[in-house]
């Protein structure tokens, strides 16, 4: 009897409010040119065989992904956006400190 080790190659889907669970297991995973909004990705130390590429991060729980060529994990030239509402909280800030620096 043989394993079949099979590799998904997911590519410009977007996936809104999902959880994506990574977490101790080898995912054979590649996720390329997609976008994630509002998603939980739940990653941790025993997660191998997963790549990012290209992807956009909207309002998600990560900030950032690092890849780790040991448990063949990569994540390249990613997109990590800040909550709307931290978003907009940082550019009132700005527009105000602007303002009271023309005065």
């Amino acid at each position: 009897m043989s394993t079949y080790l099979e590799e998904r190659i997911i590519f410009a889907e977007r996936f809104q409010a999902r959880t994506l669970d990574f977490r101790g297991r080898i995912a054979f995973a590649r996720y390329d040119e997609c976008e994630f909004v509002k998603c939980t990705i739940l990653i941790d130390d025993q997660t191998e065989n997963l790549a990012f590429t290209h992807c956009s991060f909207e309002d998600c729980n990560i900030s950032e992904l690092s890849s780790d060529n040991d448990r063949a994990v990569l994540s390249l030239d990613n997109i990590f956006k800040l909550p709307i509402e931290a978003r907009t909280a940082d550019l009132t800030k700005r527009l105000t400190e602007a303002l009271s620096a023309k005065n």
